[in-house]
């Protein structure tokens, strides 16, 4: 079968993803990672109408903290990335459902391989909890549950890498990057 650009036209029985063009695959896997992240926040709204904003955090901490392990495995395995640096993470991290390219807006400063600054200059979650002036919850997000999500992220790769909040939360002036996140594997 010819490569679909798209799949405008009929019903193709037995199609896989194979048979689509980079193009469509590309697109296909960006709108699956905003799924990724917009369906664990659909979730906590959830948790939180039902069960209350205590509940809603227990949740959120344990379902990412829980997922980092997986996820990191499957995008180290699937573009058989080898390693247990920083390098290694950086590299992992560009390939993230949850941390995906163009839907965040980041770039990280590898400064060798056991050292890189991640600045995230767009977050989804940051801007919709900053413009709700949902300040307190944004506070938590992102001195909290990221910092313990990273953490149990980088894990798989190597647990002796240290992550470090260099800038999160509420911002003083809309210039500021969303966060800016230092990791390091002192050897």
């Amino acid at each position: 079968m010819k490569e679909l650009k798209d799949y405008s036209g009929p019903y193709v029985p037995n199609l896989k993803y194979e048979d689509l063009s980079k193009d469509v695959l590309v697109k296909l896997l960006r709108a699956f990672s905003r799924e990724c992240n917009v369906l664990p926040a659909y979730w906590a709204e959830e948790v939180r109408k039902r069960l209350g904003r205590e509940a809603e955090r227990e949740c959120l901490l344990a379902t990412w903290t829980r997922i980092g392990k997986y996820e990191t495995g499957w995008a180290m395995e699937a573009a058989n990335i080898k390693g247990n640096d920083v390098e290694t993470y950086v590299k992992v991290t560009q390939l993230m459902g949850s941390f995906a390219q163009g839907y965040y807006k980041y770039d990280f400063d590898l400064k060798n391989k056991n050292h890189a600054i991640l600045t995230v200059h767009f977050c989804p979650a940051f801007n919709a909890l900053e413009n709700q002036g949902d300040f307190e919850h944004l506070e938590w997000v992102c001195k909290v549950l990221e910092e313990e999500g990273m953490k149990a992220y980088v894990k798989p790769v190597n647990p002796n890498i240290q992550v470090k909040a260099l800038r999160v939360g509420r911002r003083q002036s809309q210039d500021e990057p969303h966060c800016r996140w230092e990791f390091k594997l002192e050897k």
